[in-house]
């Protein structure tokens, strides 16, 4: 065990046993560290446990050991008005991870996910479907936890800026690995997965922060950026007009940085759901949707006429963005990794007609599209159940309070970047812990009783 993971030890038990949120701000903060094994290797063999994760588990211990949340959990989960259809996806997806491999047991091929070969092998139970049911459970998990606490203001404000600080520690490791000799990041990388942290691209290094490769960090700071853009209305006026807008700027620009396909898809998702969520506060009635609009109309406008400025007189200014497009985005089916990924996800899916539809169960199959990840892992009947839930949280609508209302109509707005990304990456049907807080959220502010 490293000195940062027993740092983040520290951190998380002092959280647990400390009155306040720190356990909150650290949840967030861990979600930029991807490459620390928590506990030495030899204790749990190939099973990664990173920060995240184990501070999820004592932030979810923590909310529902506190006074009276058991029976209101209990509540939450089964009812099919909040989380009960979220809890029958769980339970189908742990019958599937038990049940599917033995029942198709070397009658389909697959690429499994804890194996290091990317060939084919017969479908077979592994330690994959026991860590990857137990991920997708931690993630409800969180879900429930959110439901319960979510409607506290206070609760509230701290994880605004819990994902504020989140942000700021991606930036923060960004530079760390753009700046830093890779020896002083060694303690942070010591996860036994393989780690592509020194790959290059267009003649520089592609940043990676402390995340596996360059395609899982460019995304956490798309998906973060989106976050705090979505949701800078709602914060404090001092962090709303300064520090929110320092912070996503960073978090695109280390976005560019990644030079990450998927983040640069993200980031076109990103200023089309940006604009249609400014279209919406325009239209909407509640006063604080206008909150900060003039001002945010007003830059936009100086930031176009000035591009377009610079456009009339340097017209070649745009060329050295279009090369690096076409390079990371364009020309990436020529490359191999795009290659390894589409055959994942074709065998996929040739699983997934191979089973009649039913699936090979959770964690059986690798893929590189969350969509595709459901569909082969839980089959016709976990893609119902999970779609049957996002597509009813998307139509509940916050209470007559305004700013419960806004809350809950930017954390959907927020949730579409990642969506969209999911599509190009996905190792398996756990939509992740921060995805799962979003699910909680809403669902909290959405069953609040509405003003009269």
């Amino acid at each position: 065990m490293t000195w940062p993971a027993i740092a983040f030890w520290l951190l998380t038990l002092v959280g647990v046993f400390l009155r306040g949120p720190l356990l909150l701000y650290v949840f967030a903060a861990a979600g930029a560290v991807g490459t620390l094994q928590m506990v030495p290797g030899d204790m749990v063999g190939d099973v990664n446990l990173l920060p995240q994760s184990v501070c999820a588990v004592f932030l979810v211990g923590k909310i529902f050991l506190s006074q009276g949340q058991m029976a209101r959990a209990l509540d939450a989960a089964i009812d099919p008005a909040k989380l009960g259809v979220l809890f029958l996806f769980l339970a189908y997806g742990l019958l599937s991870a038990y049940a599917m491999p033995r029942l198709f047991a070397h009658s389909v091929a697959v690429i499994p996910i804890s194996a290091s070969a990317t060939s084919p092998l017969a479908l077979a139970p592994t330690s994959a479907n026991i860590t990857q049911s137990a991920y997708l459970a931690l993630s409800i998990g969180v879900a429930l936890a959110f439901t319960l606490v979510g409607g506290h203001p206070n609760f509230q404000r701290h994880y605004l800026q819990a994902i504020l600080l989140g942000g700021i520690v991606v930036i923060v490791t960004g530079l760390m690995d753009l700046l830093l000799p890779a020896d002083l990041l060694a303690p942070f990388r010591n996860a036994t997965y393989a780690l592509l942290v020194d790959a290059g691209e267009l003649g520089g290094k592609r940043v990676v922060g402390l995340m596996p490769e360059a395609s899982a960090y460019g995304p956490l700071c798309v998906s973060t950026a989106a976050s705090l853009a979505i949701l800078r209305p709602l914060f404090p006026k001092l962090l709303r007009g300064l520090v929110v807008p320092v912070a996503i700027a960073g978090l695109v620009a280390m976005a560019l940085l990644s030079t990450s396909s998927t983040a640069y898809v993200g980031l076109g998702v990103f200023g089309v759901v940006y604009a249609s969520n400014w279209l919406r506060r325009f239209l909407a009635p509640a006063p604080l949707s206008f909150e900060g609009f003039k001002w945010e109309a007003l830059a936009a406008i100086a930031a176009l006429l000035i591009f377009l400025f610079m456009l009339a007189l340097a017209p070649s200014l745009l060329d050295p963005v279009f090369e690096r497009v076409d390079a990371v985005v364009l020309q990436k089916t020529a490359s191999t990794s795009y290659a390894q990924r589409m055959m994942w996800n074709q065998m996929g899916m040739d699983a997934f007609f191979a089973t009649n539809g039913i699936g090979v169960g959770l964690g059986s199959a690798r893929s590189s599209s969350w969509y595709v990840a459901i569909l082969s892992n839980t089959g016709i009947i976990g893609a119902t159940l999970l779609g049957w839930f996002i597509v009813r949280l998307f139509l509940q609508h916050g209470p007559g309070e305004p700013r419960a209302g806004e809350f809950v109509a930017a954390l959907k707005f927020s949730l579409l970047p990642a969506f969209a990304m999911a599509g190009l990456t996905g190792l398996s049907p756990d939509f992740g812990v921060m995805t799962g807080a979003s699910f909680g959220l809403i669902t909290s502010l959405a069953s609040a009783k509405r003003l009269p």
